[in-house]
């Protein structure tokens, strides 16, 4: 990461809880069968708060142009059951399961959904973006996904909650 970047991610303040059940993460990557509107990016935003928060799911979703990224963490079988819905969703096609992994930790824990466009960000955000799905996509098998993709995806997320 870089010193631009490590320190932007300083304002984000990595919350790790200890939950009382074991934290399932999964990210997928994803392709939009046709581009996203802003009402798109509402609809799913407002839906995705208030059924999370009924789950007890956390999640990110991150597009940029053709590229979706989304993680989603909680208990596995409220995730897995997410996944499934959003599987079966016809404004995408899911092209990667990325990874799946158990933790003891919530990275996410107060994000309940956060939908962002990547628009307007520093061009060295969205090359990072770009190099990490690129990466996600062509790896075999599981992937890691670290603290350094958490902080960029919530970097990448702040500049996108800025006004324009």
């Amino acid at each position: 990461m870089s010193d631009s970047l490590l320190g932007r991610s300083l304002l984000w303040e990595t919350i790790l809880q200890k939950e009382t059940y074991p934290i399932f993460r999964l990210t997928y990557l994803s392709r939009p069968v046709k581009p996203f509107t802003d009402e798109d990016f509402d609809d799913i935003e407002s839906k995705s708060i208030a059924a999370n928060n009924a789950r007890d799911v956390t999640g990110l979703l991150i597009v940029h142009d053709d590229r979706i990224l989304q993680i989603l963490e909680g208990r596995e079988n409220a995730v897995r059951e997410l996944y499934a819905k959003i599987e079966a969703d016809s404004r995408h096609t899911i092209t990667k399961l990325a990874s799946t992994v158990e933790d003891d930790e919530r990275l996410l824990l107060t994000w309940s959904m956060v939908v962002r466009k990547i628009a307007g960000i520093p061009e060295e955000l969205s090359s990072q973006y770009i190099q990490l799905y690129e990466e996600l996509s062509q790896a075999k098998g599981d992937t890691e996904i670290t603290l350094d993709h958490i902080d960029l995806l919530k970097v990448i997320s702040l500049f996108g909650a800025l006004p324009a």
